[in-house]
């Protein structure tokens, strides 16, 4: 009787595990890299806002829903912004087919900055993949205009990845995903700089200084002998 009961009891529990859910694991705040060696350009990154602001300021397409994201998934997407798109400007360039963040990377004169647009959660509700096995999603952001350069990036559940968007129109942007869950839209502007003097631009001025110098104490010798 007691073997019956345990193997009822074992039966029971492989079947309620297989019928679980898995959830993935919540993002945590990494810490920020050093950009490549190859790269040029400063960069820099607008404040970040509530998880209740990018809620209200983003609508989804049918077929999905969207919640608010806690404050670490927040903070842990601006680490994110940081290593995997600011970090690597001229590799963004490439995926995206941006001429302009291109000659941006190589350039001390240039700036790229980072706008993170949205941080929400997004899943399905009705909608199926596609004939990819991927769940294509629109969301709508009025700080998106037609031409715009935008990166979205996806928490997988161990790393955030970078999705190049299908569609960028005014307002909105579409992007494929296997799956989804915590995900961060980031919009980037290039913008000139001043740029800081060389170390070495300064010796032309001294030899300048020098040259001066030494003619000013030939001139006030020869006045002296004279």
């Amino acid at each position: 009787m007691k073997r019956k009961f345990l193997a009822v009891l074992t039966a029971l529990t492989v079947l309620t595990m297989g019928s679980m859910t898995a959830f993935a694991a919540s993002p945590t705040v990494g810490t920020t890299e050093a950009p490549v060696r190859t790269q040029e350009a400063s960069t820099a990154m607008t404040a970040t806002t509530t998880p209740s602001a990018y809620l209200s300021g983003t609508t989804v397409s049918a077929g999905y829903k969207i919640s608010e994201v806690s404050d670490t998934t927040v903070q842990a997407a601006a680490v994110a912004v940081q290593n995997n798109i600011l970090n690597d400007i001229a590799s963004i360039a490439s995926k995206l087919g941006n001429k302009t963040l291109a000659k941006a990377a190589v350039s001390s004169g240039k700036q790229v900055t980072a706008s993170v647009l949205t941080v929400i959660d997004v899943k399905p509700s009705e909608a199926a993949k596609d004939a990819n096995g991927n769940y294509v999603v629109t969301l709508s952001l009025s700080d998106i205009a037609e031409g715009d350069a935008v990166v979205v990036l996806h928490y997988t559940g161990n790393a955030w990845e970078t999705i190049v968007p299908s569609g960028v129109a005014k307002g909105s942007v579409t992007f494929a995903s296997a799956s989804l869950s915590p995900i961060a839209v980031v919009k980037l502007s290039v913008a000139t700089v001043s740029q800081s003097p060389k170390t070495g631009s300064s010796v032309p001025a001294a030899a300048v200084i020098l040259v001066i110098g030494i003619v000013g104490t030939a001139a006030c010798g020869k006045k002296y002998f004279a």
